[in-house]
């Protein structure tokens, strides 16, 4: 099961379901980079060889990509960062002649920055990459569009879910005036995503928000709609599993078509990640309070333990749906003694349900403990802000295991 690696969906997974992974994949082309084999110093021998050569900026950014993938799986996220900056010196000006790839690097910065708490560079990248892809296409361009959803996502992994709503509902609107089927549909569906998210923390106000998004999906007969509206089926089971029994949540999950052999797993329900902003569990928690604790009641976390705070989860879906062997296969060294969240992120996997399967799958996921970068009063020096942030990363599940590393 190949997964798509530059994703980051981060903006409830500190409280809500782990769902928000079941959004499509990022809008411009090229993105689904999966490394094996080669490690980063094979990558850096070939990204030196490419520029002692002169190569063309698409091939540069390329070769950034997997070396910076590569120093990401091994926990060098600095390196990682400083690779694609590397990269974006030397290729930035070359947008008009290589739109989707400049964007693509820019994304990756983007993702790697929101790993690193750097909000205001992940940020400042999202935007660059709808920049980049207009530089080479007309604002009419599908792409451009998309780039544009992928900045609503990036509002979304911020917690700025009014801009994120603003951004979808506009991409929508605009593609349906250009006869934009697709891209309007995937607009849609990322606007019913992001309020099903949202009804995990406040039901009553989202619940019947996300349901109208879901129906109005679920009414389109468009073929080239389709695919999103099986997306949206797929939304509509983890929106009702909100409030199932278990007894419920087996029959939603019996209804939906058993996916055939080399299909993608399909993600049902995934139970919030109930923790207090510290790591602990939560005692006899919702996840609404866990949210309500993030958001409104700055909690004393310090700087030094949040530097490389990363685990990697590795699991296999079996052909019955459910999770099995759900451990933690790689970690930062600072991991030790932060509190369970690790145990709870592994439980909260565990008991996800997938759709059955002709045959087994796996996953292999990162999740990284940090908070947004600020700059202290009367300093010029970055500090964390003391609110936590669990950022996502699907990685590629048939990669070797990388060793610890503390830097």
């Amino acid at each position: 099961m190949a997964a798509t690696w530059w994703s980051v969906f981060s903006a409830l997974l500190v409280s809500a379901p782990l769902a928000a992974q079941t959004l499509p994949p990022p809008a411009a082309a090229d993105r689904d980079i999966v490394v094996v084999g080669s490690r980063a110093p094979d990558l850096r021998k070939r990204l030196d060889d490419c520029l002692a050569a002169s190569c063309k900026p698409d091939r540069d950014i390329a070769i950034t990509l997997d070396l910076a993938q590569a120093q990401f799986e091994a926990g060098h996220f600095e390196e990682a960062q400083a690779a694609l900056l590397a990269a974006r010196h030397r290729t930035a000006r070359f947008a008009r002649e290589y739109p989707v790839a400049v964007a693509n690097l820019f994304h990756a910065s983007s993702v790697i920055a929101a790993h690193l708490g750097d909000q205001g560079r992940e940020w400042s990248n999202a935007l660059d990459t709808v920049s980049a892809m207009k530089a080479g296409m007309p604002e009419t361009d599908p792409r451009v569009l998309m780039e544009r959803i992928g900045l609503g996502d990036a509002y979304a992994s911020a917690g700025l879910f009014s801009e994120a709503e603003v951004q979808y509902r506009a991409v929508a609107g605009r593609a349906r005036k250009l006869g934009l089927v697709e891209t309007e549909g995937l607009a849609l569906l990322r606007y019913a995503t992001l309020n099903t998210r949202l009804a995990a923390q406040v039901y009553a106000f989202y619940g019947p928000i996300a349901r109208r998004a879901i129906g109005a999906l679920l009414e389109r007969r468009e073929p080239a709609l389709q695919p999103i509206v099986a997306c949206a089926d797929q939304l509509n089971i983890q929106l009702a599993a909100l409030t199932a029994s278990d007894a419920e949540l087996d029959r939603l999950i019996a209804r939906y078509p058993r996916q055939p052999a080399g299909a993608p797993s399909v993600l049902l329900h995934a139970p919030p990640v109930l923790m207090t902003a510290t790591g602990q569990r939560r005692p006899n928690g919702t996840a609404a309070d866990s949210y309500a604790l993030f958001k409104e009641i700055p909690p004393p976390v310090f700087s030094a333990n949040l530097d490389y705070m990363w685990i990697d989860v590795a699991y296999t879906i079996g052909t019955d749906g459910r999770v099995h062997g759900a451990h933690v296969a790689a970690r930062g060294n600072r991991v030790s003694g932060t509190g369970d969240w690790p145990e709870q992120i592994v439980q909260a996997i565990a008991a996800r349900r997938y759709a059955t399967q002709t045959t087994p799958g796996k996953g292999r996921e990162r999740f990284t403990f940090t908070s947004n970068m600020t700059i202290k009063t009367g300093s010029r020096i970055p500090i964390h802000s003391g609110i936590p942030r669990l950022v996502h990363a699907d990685l590629n599940p048939d990669a070797v295991t990388p060793p610890p590393a503390s830097s």
